[in-house]
Order: C-alpha cells, then sequence, then structure tokens
C-alpha cells in the first residue's frame, strides 16, 4: 500500500498537515529542527520529514527533495564530481532550491504559474544558491472536444489537457545537461524524449518509478543503452518506502554513487 491511493493518502495529509500547524512557533519544534539538522539520516529527522509533506519551506530548510534517500545522496556524490554541473528538472519545487545549492545552472519546466510564483519567491529566499535557476513555464492547452492529447498526462489534474510543449521545453535549453530529474507531469514522455539532452557520463532521474507505468519507459531506456538502478526505501515526507530510478550510460557510475551505510540507523 503506498500514499498515492485516495483514502490513505487524504489520512495521512491531514494528520501530518494538523500536527505541524499545531506544532508551528513552539519550542519542540526548534529542538526537533536542531536534532534534524545534527543527524540528517537519522529517524528522528526522518520522522521531521513527515511533518513537511506539501509544505516546501520545511523541505527547503531541511535541504531534501522528495527522492529516495539513497538517490539524494548519490545524486549529491554525483554533483561533487562535476566542475560546473548543469540540470533540467521536470517539476520544480524544493527539489529546485536542492539543486541550486549544488549547480551551476539549472532550469526547470512547471505546468502551473501559481506554484511557478511560490518557487520563485522560495529561491529569493534560500541561503547558499550557486545559481539562480530559470523556470520556464509554457502553455500546456485545452484538447479540442473529440481529440486525443499529443502528449497526455495520467495524472488526474491533467485531464483533457495536451503536455506536448511542456515535454519539449528542453529543447529551448543550449548544449547538454548533466543531470536530468523528471518528477513532473507526462513523465514518461518527458523521459524518452529528454534522453539524448544528457551528457554522456550524465545521469537522470525519474522519481516514484514504483508506479507501474513508469516501468516501460525505463525499459525503453534500458534498450536504448541506459543502465538503470532502482533504489527503494525510505523517503523524505512518505511514512512508506518508495522507489526512485537513476539512470546513466556508465554502468559504474551508478554503483558507486550514493553508497553509505542504510539510513535512519539512529
Amino acid at each position: 500500500m503506498e500514499t498515492d491511493s485516495g483514502p490513505l493518502r487524504a489520512g495521512y495529509l491531514a494528520v501530518a498537515t494538523g500536527a505541524r500547524r499545531a506544532l508551528d512557533g513552539t519550542a519542540l519544534l526548534r529542538r526537533w529542527d536542531a536534532r534534524a539538522a545534527a543527524a540528517p539520516r537519522s529517524r528522528t529527522a526522518h520522522l521531521r520529514t513527515l511533518l513537511a509533506v506539501h509544505n516546501a519551506e520545511d523541505l527547503v530548510a531541511l535541504d531534501l527533495p522528495w527522492w529516495t534517500y539513497e538517490a539524494v545522496d548519490a545524486v549529491d556524490d554525483f554533483l561533487r564530481t562535476r566542475e560546473a554541473p548543469r540540470a533540467f528538472e521536470y517539476g520544480s519545487g524544493a527539489s529546485t532550491v536542492w539543486l541550486a545549492r549544488r549547480c551551476d545552472a539549472v532550469d526547470a519546466v512547471e505546468h502551473q504559474a501559481g506554484w511557478a510564483e511560490r518557487v520563485r519567491q522560495l529561491l529569493a529566499e534560500a541561503p547558499g544558491l550557486r545559481c539562480t535557476p530559470v523556470l520556464h513555464v509554457p502553455e500546456i492547452p485545452a484538447v479540442p472536444s473529440g481529440r486525443t492529447a499529443r502528449t497526455p498526462s495520467r495524472a488526474p489534474s491533467g485531464t483533457g489537457l495536451d503536455f506536448d510543449g511542456y515535454v519539449r521545453t528542453v529543447d529551448a535549453v543550449e548544449g547538454t545537461v548533466d543531470l536530468l530529474c523528471v518528477d513532473g507531469r507526462a513523465r514518461e514522455a518527458a523521459l524518452l524524449h529528454a534522453l539524448d539532452r544528457v551528457a554522456d557520463d550524465g545521469l537522470v532521474l525519474l522519481d516514484d518509478a514504483q508506479r507501474e507505468r513508469y516501468h516501460a519507459p525505463v525499459a525503453s531506456a534500458v534498450e536504448r543503452g541506459w543502465y538503470a538502478r532502482r533504489t527503494r526505501g525510505a523517503t523524505p515526507c512518505q511514512p512508506l518506502p518508495r522507489e526512485t530510478v537513476l539512470l546513466s550510460r556508465d554502468r559504474d557510475v551508478l554503483e558507486v554513487l550514493g553508497r553509505r551505510p542504510a539510513p535512519l540507523t539512529g
């Protein structure tokens, strides 16, 4: 069972957001934040992230994207090996801030103009950025009655919309990128379209890879010569294990990145 399902997700969100509101401004929360900062891979720190679900400000303060911890550590390791890392991400949020702290250039495509403005505010207020990300907000047209979208999204909020321009936003970015993060809408199409824009020794991340609909595009990438590493385990803001897939043309890259002691042991 995972928190994508309706009743379970709704219940979790209600409890987590209610608890976060109740603790806002208290000494208990300040102490909890301090302990989480001192031991970021402890159970105490992970429990703190559960209160940060749908709270981008909290995740920015905790310096976490919403991927498995194993994937977070692997991407962090990878970016440290790059002289001037460039990243492109489908979907924006706390991960955009996290990337801006570690990359020399970040482009992110966002389908909701209102959320893009909130992300810009997060970026304006966040300390320690190495770059100012470029947020692309393409038009997402409605599909005329009786026709089908060229590039649909299976997310309920994407019903009746065409994400073709959203997926093709990466074409407007010159050159190749070191890191491609696929964590937004129309992920199947976005992943396969953008693979050729990744440097030969680059890295690709596909989040929420436990969803069955993402298995086929990962298999297609493997057929095109990419190696896949499926990370499964504890994930910020999630009470149950999740999956994030990492892809590289270099098998050795996948083998060494993020190989650390198991998180949440303290």
